[in-house]
């Protein structure tokens, strides 16, 4: 204890020092950027990050099979756990960021372990069902497999509770360290025991050192003696059940992005490796190359929403509040409609300039990473593809500023529809491809663009009366 006493005195200084560099206002907004990054798509960054560094170093040691098995483990867990994480931990941020909002900050606590252990036991049972159903083994890889996802919908969550305290500092350490631990822990576990089994424990160790240090963080932040952990449980169900429509459309989103890919682990084409995980190599490794060209959009949707958009709906808020006239709000409504549009237009446009750069890119990049012509193909078309569907995903997030969460949800199961339908015609026709993905992106991205400006141009219409539950009870 003394000695972790000593450590946490010599800490101290350089923790201060680093806080007061990054409280810079310059530095501030690459802050701001930088969690946003993490909360859009850290797990991701870890796992891809992570693997890439394992591949390289362990492959001559271990062979193909077995790295590929780590990494299959990964996608697996990082697919099943923004499933339950997603909606979970849209909830529970939202609820958070309206306390933190309000002063109201006893609770917090209470409702971040609600949420995490929520999500945490049903991640486990979805795990479970899928070692059962694939026959995954052995036992080793599967208990490996069940933790991992666990861990990762626990970061999930932690990612959006501490994006709603805006602990923004904090969660770009926390992930950092957990990221570094990672790699170090199943290097380290590689060397002295090279299996796949140790590979996939040793990697869980950073993932479940970052939940850990989140959850610390939130009990010093807001203390609680967890006496109405109980009651909040209930809670988070019952506002679970009733945001079941918004809940339903992350998970449709969610599903929709991941339906192409499934639609080819389970066809013809799809492959089974040693631990029993369906996959199709040529085809994924090419799309989540492609998925992470829309980082930046994320990121900036984040930055955008908690800055200017979140300041023009207090304007509109503030002049009902004001009982202003007809005209005002009219003008309000305005201001907010071509705040958001103006804002949606600069990100697409720079996500238009990342999808140019890597397209022109892609011959280099499919020859570092030893694509063969086929792959090149699909990633030019993929990049293409995912550019689409970052603009349906900005749409879709007008339709929940304009409180639309119906119609959200409606669009969502749309494209995850259209992914299904095209990807199963396409692929009997022609074989492997990312046509599917971009025709489905596209057609979406076009409804949804349709459905969002007609929500903002009646967003007073909707606030006052279209919204507005007590007008049409008994």
């Amino acid at each position: 204890m003394a000695r972790l006493g000593r450590l946490h005195e010599w800490l101290r200084a350089p923790a201060e020092d680093a806080e007061w560099l990054l409280a810079d206002p310059l530095l501030a907004s690459v802050r701001r950027f930088g969690a946003a990054i993490i909360v859009a798509a850290g797990p991701w960054l870890v796992s891809v990050v992570a693997l890439a560094i394992i591949s390289v170093t362990m492959t001559p040691v271990m062979g193909f099979a077995a790295v590929e098995d780590l990494r299959l483990t990964v996608v697996y867990a990082f697919c099943i756990a923004p499933l339950v994480a997603g909606p979970v931990g849209a909830v529970a941020a939202r609820r958070i960021s309206a306390a933190v909002d309000g002063g109201d900050t006893a609770g917090v606590p209470d409702l971040f372990l609600a949420a995490a252990a929520l999500s945490g036991l049903v991640a486990q049972a979805v795990a479970v069902a899928v070692c059962l159903i694939l026959g995954i083994g052995p036992a080793g890889v599967a208990a490996g497999f069940v933790f991992l996802t666990a861990t990762a919908a626990l970061l999930w969550t932690s990612f959006a509770v501490l994006a709603a305290v805006r602990s923004y500092g904090f969660l770009i350490a926390a992930f950092t360290g957990g990221m570094v631990l990672s790699v170090a822990c199943a290097l380290l576990a590689a060397v002295r025991a090279p299996t796949t089994e140790i590979l996939i424990w040793s990697f869980a160790v950073g993932l479940s050192f970052c939940v850990a240090l989140s959850i610390r963080f939130i009990q010093r932040r807001f203390p609680s003696d967890y006496g109405a952990f109980a009651q909040t449980v209930m809670d988070l169900l019952a506002q679970l059940r009733a945001g079941a429509v918004l809940c339903a459309g992350v998970l449709f989103a969610i599903c929709g992005v991941w339906m192409d890919k499934w639609v080819f682990w389970f066809g013809p084409q799809g492959v089974r490796s040693a631990a029993g995980f369906l996959h199709s190599s040529p085809y994924d490794s090419v799309m989540f190359l492609a998925h992470l060209s829309v980082i930046p959009t994320y990121a900036a949707l984040l930055v955008f929403h908690h800055g200017d958009l979140v300041a023009v709906i207090e304007r509109f808020k503030a002049a009902i509040e004001a009982r202003s006239t007809y005209g005002l709000i009219r003008a309000r409504r305005e201001d907010l409609e071509w705040v958001a549009w103006n804002g949606v237009g600069t990100i697409v446009s720079v996500q238009a300039a990342v999808t140019v750069g890597l397209v022109l890119m892609s011959p280099l990049l499919a020859k570092s990473l030893d694509f063969s012509f086929d792959q090149f193909l699909m990633l030019r078309v993929g990049l293409i593809g995912v550019f689409f569907h970052s603009v349906m995903f900005l749409c879709c997030a007008l339709l929940l500023v304009a409180n639309r969460a119906r119609h959200f949800a409606i669009m969502q199961a749309a494209f995850l529809l259209l992914n299904l339908c095209i990807s199963l015609v396409l692929h009997a026709v022609i074989g492997m491809s990312a046509y599917a993905f971009l025709a489905s992106s596209l057609l979406a991205a076009a409804g949804a663009f349709y459905a969002s400006y007609k929500a903002l141009n009646a967003y007073d219409y909707d606030f006052f009366l279209g919204e507005n539950d007590s007008l049409y009870r008994g």
